[in-house]
């Protein structure tokens, strides 16, 4: 296994099965402008894969014509029917002996980041533990795909043992996990259920839901109380979002709500809004990351109220895990800061910006930002105290 410089990595896609519960060849069902063998390969090459090996079988014409069209090389396995493991032989067969690890990847899962890839990549160079395989995890359970070392080609070869490859893999002591904020791990389309579950999720792929976003600040160890300190911000501009919603406002609900989730993420870093932008970038949730880019200073004034402007505004009206008014925020500011510092002219801007804002959504909204956070049963408290912040509960 090599351990310094890059390894040349192959991808092998199994894609020779009968596809009998899903009705038409899972290869070529549209994502929703690629099929889905043409998603696998371009993430794959776009991660530094070189050689990508795709195994045909009972599809055999078609998907060789849109591998070849890929300009990836083909291995027919003619015992397709005997299952899974046979693809996966006749795919271990095909590999060069330069390649010094391979991924392997059902056609059905083609939803995996590059950025995934990349770790994957990334962790088999660094050789941690000289691990002979690399496993995605998402919510703590392995994902696809694993990133196997050529060591271990003479004993899947050779393996006679139950649950084909995975129970060769399960017996191999030299792995490592790698956790990921990527849901399309562990996302297949074995049903026309999943397949539409499959392109919902791919709509919204650039914005990571809940569980995402949970992974992706476990990752980058951001503290519980930023953490907190989002979901606050988070509960806030729902509210904000749904009560311009209900005027015609479009507002795109997910990319809010993932931006606030994670606008804080490198909290604590020097320009901390580019460099969680930056982090965010890198992972392929680039539509979070422009939020999370200008949530502390929104780089232009626009007269449209959008996701950026209701952003901006919940997070400066909550100080630390409380709701708080923006007057309360800026006297919470001065008595921080020598008077007519530089931080107190920016804390000043802001605050005026915010202010604006507020008054456009009060304006649209027909209603006070306190009623509008108030509304719902399951709302926010926001009993104002006599120094103007409520506790969130």
């Amino acid at each position: 296994m090599k351990k310094n410089g890059e390894c040349r990595i192959t991808g092998l896609i199994l894609a020779g099965g009968i596809s009998a519960r899903m009705g038409e060849c899972k290869a070529l069902l549209p994502l929703p402008r690629k099929s889905a063998l043409e998603a696998i390969v371009s993430r794959m090459r776009s991660s530094g894969v070189g050689t990508i090996i795709v195994v045909t079988g009972c599809h055999e014409e078609t998907v060789r014509r849109e591998a070849l069209r890929l300009d990836c090389v083909t291995v027919h396995n003619p015992a397709f029917k005997s299952g899974m493991f046979s693809s996966v032989l006749a795919g271990v067969r095909a590999l060069r002996h330069r390649s010094e690890a391979f991924f392997l990847l059902p056609v059905d899962i083609p939803l995996v980041k590059r950025s995934t890839y990349r770790s994957l990549i990334d962790a088999f160079n660094e050789g941690y533990g000289a691990p002979d395989v690399v496993y995605p995890t998402f919510m703590g359970e392995r994902g696809h795909p694993p990133l196997i070392g050529r060591e271990l080609i003479k004993g899947i070869l050779k393996w006679k043992g139950e649950s084909g490859l995975k129970g060769f893999l399960d017996e191999c002591a030299g792995s490592l996990d790698i956790p990921t904020g990527d849901r399309g791990t562990q996302l297949d389309m074995d049903t026309p259920e999943d397949y539409r579950k499959l392109m919902k999720y791919v709509k919204g792929e650039k914005y990571p839901d809940d569980d995402e976003c949970a992974e992706l600040l476990s990752i980058a160890g951001t503290p519980p109380r930023i953490v907190r300190h989002m979901k606050v911000v988070a509960m806030c501009a729902d509210r904000i979002a749904g009560a311009l919603d209900e005027t015609g406002i479009s507002i795109n609900r997910r990319l809010l709500r993932s931006a606030c989730l994670l606008h804080d993420i490198s909290k604590g870093e020097k320009d901390h809004e580019a460099q969680g932008a930056r982090w965010l970038r890198g992972r392929g949730y680039t539509g979070a990351a422009k939020l999370v880019a200008c949530h502390k200073d929104l780089p232009e004034r626009r007269k449209s109220l959008g996701e950026a402007e209701i952003l901006y505004l919940a997070d400066k009206i909550t100080d630390g895990e409380m709701v708080s008014t923006l007057k309360h925020r800026l006297l919470r500011m001065q008595a921080r800061f020598a008077p007519e510092n530089d931080a107190i002219s920016s804390a000043k801007r802001r605050i005026k910006l915010a202010s604006d804002i507020q008054k456009k959504v009060e304006k649209s909204a027909g209603r006070s930002l306190e009623e509008i956070l108030t509304e719902a049963p399951e709302a926010i408290e926001w009993s104002l105290r006599r120094n103007g912040m409520t506790e969130i509960f």
